[in-house]
């Protein structure tokens, strides 16, 4: 039996009225959903004030290690999972029947001889291997062919009657995935063999006092006129669940520019795969970005040099909003944003590698809640580095995500950044959201986050101007084209259909808090309204609402069949804050 982890719904701070028949068993701030969908609940009890301690058993509020360790578990991330995720990933593995790299490839040779622990007889592998997942490969009908072959968990679609692996013509235009040719970019790092001429000048000359800026290169032409984007719709960089499956989803929504997850700068030039991954495009990503974290200006010049000479990329975002604790200690994220002299010389030294492509800013309003100190921190930079895009975030490091976003501070903002474009991103959830915002206030465009986790549908809702009440087949189908996007990405053998499940698990950790268009008493849905239990209008609709992780499960066993033994899925993000 798999086991899972249980996330259950545990009630938060929102923003909607409370129905009145549901007053007694709710707290205040819930949706506000029609009295026919909802299902009586056992009594919830009211959140304990942010300030208070939980108490420890003996009735003393809990001191040092265990004060810490509450405080950590309350918020948002659960900081645990990669290690109790890897063990069982490793005993998944070991327990795995593999086929050998060197039995579909006459360019492959096996290097480890009669010490080789995968199998290399294929009639032995197609016996000992797990039963098929579904009668269609989903890589084989998209792209003619399916490179796993064999160990291919859909391989029966491509397999003939003596065994030999088919192809036929591909059904519709898949696309091709660009930036994925870095291994000779992280052999030249290792022999210490390529140049980083310009950042070693960027940070000589930063070093001695220089400006960096002289003449026409402070105002050379860019690749991309940033301006010129004005009110396109913008998916934004999004860690774990940002991946490029998911955004090839969004694309085909409606969402116009994309930017892939952050990826850490000193990870890059150490050469971890894992990291590279980060800058693939697809072809469908007409206008794409890749954001950067870290604290130094030769490390981020270096990673920017190779990003603009290697790769294709139409921007470069540096993240200065990033909350968490890890990158903030090594200088990057929030904590770069609160130095300011460290900024600019990581700003000057990216703009002086970067060429003709265009430089934006992520940032907050600052460290502290209620406080902003972001327009102080932009007139310092925008004086004296050419930045081509700002977006503005505006809640603090320490809110993260438990209250609403400060709109009010927007304004401010804007008076800052006359010449540049201004886009923010935060709580927009609807269409009318998109357009009121836009329309209320001095910004050039929204940026879109959680609500395209959530709903990833949310493009075409702007586009077309109306809430849509998507049924639940019409999910199922979406979250469908998701797994065929990842099998495609990730692959379509056991590694690849376990890393395919990781991901739409922790997509459906978001969709679960989507409340149906049909339910709902007002409109729209606000993006911090927590829903009372409720049942949907199919039992399909009430699945897709679970909070449960089991239930996810669930759902993934439609698209990716059973999980193998000892199978453990920790959500990435303990939904805290809604």
């Amino acid at each position: 039996m798999a086991e899972v982890a249980v996330m259950e719904n545990i009630p938060g701070e929102g923003v909607a009225e409370a129905i009145p028949e549901a007053k007694n068993n709710y707290p205040s701030n819930v949706a506000p959903i029609k009295k026919e969908y909802l299902i009586e609940a056992p009594v919830l009890p009211e959140e304990p004030a942010a300030a208070a301690e939980p108490s420890a058993e003996n009735g003393e509020p809990p001191k040092g290690k265990d004060r810490r360790d509450n405080r950590r578990d309350r918020r948002g991330m659960n900081k645990d999972r990669k290690k109790e995720m890897a063990r069982t990933e490793t005993k998944i593995r070991a327990a795995a029947v593999r086929l050998c790299p060197s039995v579909n490839s006459s360019d492959v040779k096996c290097k480890y001889g009669d010490k080789c622990t995968s199998e290399h007889d294929i009639p032995t592998f197609l016996a000992a291997k797990p039963a098929d997942i579904a009668e269609t490969c989903p890589v084989y009908e998209a792209n003619g062919k399916c490179r796993y072959s064999y160990a291919c968990r859909f391989g029966n679609a491509h397999l003939g009657p003596d065994q030999e692996q088919l192809e036929k013509p591909p059904i519709g235009t898949n696309g091709e995935v660009r930036n994925h040719h870095s291994m000779h970019i992280v052999v030249g790092m290792r022999k210490r063999e390529y140049g980083f001429s310009r950042s070693d000048e960027a940070c000589a000359e930063l070093k001695e006092g220089g400006s960096l800026f002289q003449g026409a290169m402070e105002w050379e032409k860019r690749k991309l006129d940033m301006a010129s984007l004005k009110g396109k719709k913008y998916l934004a960089p999004l860690t774990t669940v940002g991946n490029l499956p998911f955004r090839r989803l969004c694309v085909g929504l409606g969402a116009e520019i994309t930017c892939g997850e952050m990826a850490v700068a000193t990870s890059l030039l150490m050469g971890t795969p894992s990291e590279w991954s980060l800058v693939k495009r697809h072809s469908s990503e007409k206008i794409f970005g890749v954001q950067m974290a870290g604290g130094f200006p030769d490390t981020m010049s270096k990673a920017a040099q190779i990003l603009v000479d290697e790769f294709d990329v139409d921007f470069i975002d540096v993240n200065l909003g990033c909350p968490i604790d890890v990158v903030n200690q090594k200088g990057g994220g929030c904590a770069l944003a609160a130095r300011t002299n460290k900024l600019i010389d990581v700003l000057k030294s990216m703009r002086y590698v970067m060429k003709d492509v265009p430089l934006t800013i992520k940032l907050r309003t600052g460290l502290k809640e209620n406080e902003l100190t972001a327009d102080k921190t932009l007139r310092s930079v925008l004086d004296r580095v050419p930045i081509d895009l700002v977006d503005f975030h505006p809640r603090s490091k320490e809110q993260r995500y438990t209250k609403l976003a400060r709109w009010d501070f927007v304004e401010r903002i804007a008076d800052t950044t006359k010449e540049v474009p201004l886009w923010v991103c935060g709580d927009v959830f609807s269409y009318e959201d998109y357009y009121q915002r836009l329309e209320n206030n001095p910004i050039d465009g929204i940026v879109i986050g959680r609500g395209a986790l959530i709903k990833p549908w949310i493009f075409t809702e702007i586009d077309e101007k109306r809430h849509w009440d998507i049924s639940a087949s019409e999910r199922i189908e979406m979250l469908q084209k998701f797994v065929n996007y990842g099998l495609d990405h990730w692959g379509s053998d056991d590694t690849g259909v376990e890393k395919t499940r990781r991901f739409l698990l922790e997509l459906l950790s978001f969709q679960c808090r989507y409340i149906p268009v049909g339910l709902l008493e007002t409109l729209p849905q606000r993006i911090n309204d927590r829903p009372p239990f409720y049942r949907g209008r199919s039992e399909m609709e009430t699945l897709l609402s679970s909070s449960k992780s089991a239930d996810w499960l669930e759902i993934s066993k439609m698209f990716l069949g059973p999980p193998p033994d000892q199978f453990v899925f920790i959500p990435k993000h303990k939904a805290s804050s809604y």
